[in-house]
């Protein structure tokens, strides 16, 4: 392979710096743009390969369709052109490495990380799905990552036209690792073939692996044709359930059963990452690349390079096998050394000896056994006196004198009559007072609640049911009576029949905590209240119930005490910071953390691309309740669009549409590409500029260098004039295979914009 020298410059423009890596078809190397004064990517095809038609052919595509695209996430192409047999391609340089090298050094990703580079890559992708074209070769080697932790696909070497890709002959294009069934089977290959390549580095990503296994690039890619992908969650843990679905729909075999394109991809990715809620990241860059070391030339296979591998012992970049049966390989790379960091199983802890620091259980002392003498209670009160009668022992020593009387026989036994008649009521009534009013009220305990009403009943009292809690009696039997049995009370009066309820248990809490109606509860129940610590909820509001000691539903004894703690409301929590977070992240950053965004405030900050979060009101760390409202500052800055090499026109209209407008426009003796070309800006392209004062100054040229179009092709060179926004004559109405013979200015001249190139063609 033939290697340009440092120093050795192509067109007289480009200056080889230091080459980057290499593959089977070009070597990548740094190079300055001695026109512009910037740092470029220059691609160099092999000598062996620039005279073969066919290679040429695929080079020449590769700049018009990276050309034809626009994305920060694909790689932007500058310039392509063959300068002494050497044919090239200037690109955007790429300071960071290639997500290959990163895994090399960092090994799987977790599901936020790969989600952050699969974004980039499909956004990319889908831009060339939009175009009509499929990529093919879809791999960690050819996504790359800037030293700003941009992802960006690269290497369009194999692109097709979606609708001219049935198949590729006898041969198999891509790299066997990543291939898609229809590209094994040289079937009709479209958007959803790509698609199954990226479902393949999702795989990667999760998992630090490619699925498939095999001695050789053929086996791994006929693998592909009878095996599906297995769920990335059975090779590594902790990858959702949603991943694995992700993947399974990407890597179907049916490609009508996976997403039709990349786009589709991308909207079923974001709906994921929003399910699962993951945090926003940003790629790092591998600090070990070939970028980073290009310091001489790097044996290895490059970032921006799509290779052909004819034999085994080739390094593993893009595989061009033959088809089935032909027997090409590819060698492969080693497998990565397992993570050491694993969750370690401890032995267990063997029993404490004797005298360990370990409660233990003292056998109960018979307490009723003690050996110590218990008196007998002393005696209460004294026995009761034998009653003394001062009376005679006998009657017959009595005398009575006759009783005085003053009227007849007669009136005295009306008086005697009526003096018994009255001693009898007195008799009846003392009975009926003293005795016969009141009965005594029975004994029911241990009955059923029908026989003991109808035994107060019989008792001559009127029997009321009352329910009532008690530790001993068993639900629904009876308790007692109140007023208790055996005491006397007047008969027909109401005694009330208590009915057990069994031990109390702590009741529910009420659906709205209401602390009030709690404790009424607990009063019904018997039970005590007793204030136990507060503590904070989100869901019960300030004041109210969230739990109790004993728990609702616990049994505890007739006039027990419950320990109610009462809630603080909810728990404060901190503001995050959501700095940098695009709108809609902040906002959802900010839900997430439990508070509520009242208002979007914009504010112009020199630091924050327009439309990503400045700050929030009160500020990232302060301490509020849950639910509490906060602003979301925004920031409204506008962004300077790189407008330097394109034409005057053009970068009106792109500014323009950045929402800035032209402040001074200073012209200048130096050489453009094109015609009025736009050499320098200030502010910067990048900066930021405060929308208040949106005024953008250009520089621009005020002479253009003329291209050389002798022995070019007269469509070519019609192109390359009207690239350069110069006016010529002589190609129109001639065939577009006629040769340039003469031109006028000659070529790499600087003239002034408007200068007519006047061309003879032959042919």
């Amino acid at each position: 392979m033939t290697q340009l020298d440092i120093g050795e410059v192509l067109e007289d423009r480009y200056r080889i710096d230091t080459p980057i890596a290499r593959g089977g078809m070009s070597t990548v190397y740094r190079c300055v743009d001695l026109r512009l004064g910037r740092s470029v990517a220059a691609k160099v095809m092999d000598e062996r390969y620039a005279g073969d038609e066919t290679f040429r052919n695929r080079f020449r595509r590769e700049a018009r369709s990276m050309a034809q695209l626009s994305d920060p996430c694909l790689v932007n192409v500058y310039d392509t052109s063959a300068d002494g047999g050497h044919v090239f391609l200037i690109m955007e340089l790429i300071t960071g490495g290639t997500l290959r090298e990163l895994l090399a050094e960092r090994g799987p990703m977790p599901p936020h990380a790969a989600t952050a580079v699969m974004r980039s890559v499909l956004t990319g992708l889908s831009v060339a799905h939009r175009a009509g074209m499929v990529h093919r070769d879809i791999k960690p080697d050819n996504i790359l990552i800037n030293t700003d932790g941009q992802v960006k696909l690269a290497d369009f070497g194999l692109v097709r036209a979606a609708a001219a890709s049935p198949a590729a002959g006898d041969r198999i294009i891509g790299t066997a690792s990543y291939l898609s069934p229809e590209q094994v089977e040289n079937a009709g290959i479209g958007p959803a073939s790509d698609v199954y390549s990226a479902g393949i580095v999702l795989f990667e990503l999760l998992t630090g692996r490619t699925p498939f296994a095999g001695d050789d690039d053929t086996t791994r890619a006929y693998a592909r044709l009878t095996e599906d992908v297995p769920p990335p969650s059975t090779w590594i843990d902790g990858v959702p359930r949603l991943f694995d679905e992700l993947v399974a729909t990407a890597t179907s075999r049916d490609p009508g059963d996976r997403f039709a394109d990349a786009g589709e991809f991308l909207e079923a990715l974001e709906d994921v990452a929003t399910e699962l809620g993951l945090a926003a990241f940003q790629v790092p860059a591998p600090r070990n690349s070939a970028a980073h070391r290009a310091t001489g030339f790097i044996d290895m296979p490059t970032d921006m390079l799509t290779g052909t591998i004819p034999a085994p012992g080739a390094p593993d970049t893009t595989v061009i096998t033959g088809g089935p049966g032909t027997g090409a390989e590819t060698t492969r790379l080693p497998a990565q050394e397992p993570p050491v960091d694993e969750t370690r199983v401890l032995p267990a802890v063997t029993e404490s000896p004797v005298g360990s620091d370990e409660t233990t259980v003292l056998p109960e002392q018979d307490r009723y056994d003690s050996g110590v003498p218990v008196e007998p209670p002393a005696q209460p009160y004294p026995a009761d006196p034998t009653p003394s009668r001062d009376e005679p022992d006998d009657l017959d020593d009595v005398h009575f004198k006759p009783a005085v009387t003053s009227g007849s026989k007669l009136g005295l036994t009306v008086w005697l009559v009526v003096v018994a008649v009255m001693t009898a009521a007195i008799a009846v009534g003392a009975w009926w007072y003293g005795s016969g009013r009141y009965g005594e009220i029975p004994q029911v305990l241990g009955m059923d609640p029908a026989t003991a009403t109808a035994t107060v009943t019989e008792a001559g009292f009127e029997p009321v049911s009352r329910s009532v809690y008690d530790d001993t009696v068993p639900f629904d039997q009876v308790v007692g009576t109140d007023p208790p049995g055996e005491q006397r009370v007047p008969r027909g009066e109401p005694v009330s029949v208590l009915i057990s309820l069994g031990a109390p248990t702590v009741p529910a809490l009420p659906t709205d905590h209401d602390s009030g109606r709690f404790r009424a509860a607990l009063t019904e129940r018997t039970l005590n209240w007793r204030d136990g610590a507060s503590v904070y909820s989100d869901d019960v509001p300030a004041g109210g119930v969230v739990n109790t000691e004993p728990p609702s539903g616990a049994t505890v004894p007739v006039a027990g005490t419950v320990t109610v703690h009462l809630s603080k409301g909810p728990a404060p929590v901190q503001i995050p910071r959501v700095s940098g977070m695009s709108g809609d992240e902040a906002r959802a950053a900010l839900e997430r953390a439990g508070f509520a965004v009242s208002a979007t405030d914009a504010e112009f900050d020199p630091e924050v691309d327009g439309g990503n979060a400045i700050t929030t009101e009160p500020p990232a760390g302060s301490t509020l309740k849950r639910g509490s409202e906060v602003t979301l500052v925004v920031s409204n800055a506008l962004t300077v669009p790189d407008i330097i090499g394109i034409a005057e026109d053009e970068a009106l209209g792109e500014l323009s549409d950045a929402g800035l407008s032209v402040g001074e426009v200073s012209r200048s003796d130096l050489v453009g590409a094109t015609a009025h070309a736009v050499m320098d800006v200030s502010p910067k392209p990048g900066d930021r500029v405060d929308p208040a004062d949106p005024r953008v100054n250009l520089l621009v040229a005020g002479k253009v260098n003329v291209p050389f179009v002798i022995g070019k092709r007269a469509d070519e060179a019609r192109k390359l004039l009207e690239d350069a926004g110069l006016p010529f004559t002589g190609i129109d109405g001639t065939s577009d295979g006629a040769r340039v013979v003469t031109q006028s200015p000659a070529g790499n001249r600087d003239v002034t914009p408007g200068t007519t190139v006047k061309v003879r063609t032959l042919g």
